[in-house]
């Protein structure tokens, strides 16, 4: 098992390596789809392509959630089109077990379409919930707003993590599991902290060129 998540990991880092943005977008799309491919390693592994310079860290983030955005497409279409009997017969063969898809579906049930936000900063169903959205009937646009919403600041966390960390960035990776929820804890914050501070912006409680300067001090540190 360990030479195999070697072998991912080794495979991540050439494709992003030699392609950059392109190959940050395309790995977190083939995960967004459901495939196992570690968004955890191709974000703090982008991050630390930032630490070298060689790309920009808020970039690798935004191209991440770009990925993710067109890679919850597929699963929302097997849902949308396919329909259950489509997805029990062959959603195993990206990851869809009938226990992930019951807990996918109690998250819809309890918080609705929302689900797709919040869902984005859990591993296990956050590529899971694309399929529910699309038997549900829910519209496609506001699907893809909702998932790229969510995916942001799990993409820039752990973008930003392997930025902070340079050459050590692999070592998060003996204890993925325990760092995703975290990952998805303090995501979860930033979040619920964006909207709060949108909304003194709007009211013009807080004034938004303090917040870029903030902002701003923050990404060049």
């Amino acid at each position: 098992m360990e030479a195999i998540v070697a072998d991912i990991t080794n495979w991540i880092c050439n494709v992003i390596g030699s392609m950059g943005y392109l190959g940050v977008f395309i790995l977190m799309t083939i995960e967004s789809a459901g495939i196992p491919v570690p968004s955890e390693v191709i974000m703090t592994y982008g991050g630390f392509m930032a630490s070298e310079g060689k790309v920009n860290v808020l970039l690798v983030a935004l191209v991440g959630t770009l990925g993710t955005g067109l890679g919850s497409t597929i699963g929302y279409a097997i849902g949308y089109w396919g329909g259950k009997p489509v997805v029990d017969k062959y959603g195993k063969f990206i990851g869809i077990t009938p226990q992930k898809m019951l807990w996918a579906e109690r998250w819809f049930c309890k918080y609705g379409e929302s689900a797709c936000i919040y869902t984005r900063l859990l591993p296990v169903v956050r590529t899971i919930v694309n399929v529910p959205a699309g038997l549900l009937g829910m519209n496609f646009y506001k699907f893809i707003v909702y998932s790229m919403i969510g995916a942001f600041p799990w993409c820039f966390i752990l973008a930003y993590i392997g930025f902070l960390l340079g050459e050590n960035w692999e070592s998060i990776m003996g204890m993925t599991h325990i760092f995703s929820y975290a990952i998805g804890g303090i995501a979860g914050v930033i979040l619920l902290g964006a909207i709060i501070l949108y909304i003194l912006i709007r009211q013009g409680i807080v004034k938004r060129a303090t917040v870029e300067k903030y902002l701003s001090f923050i990404l060049h540190v």
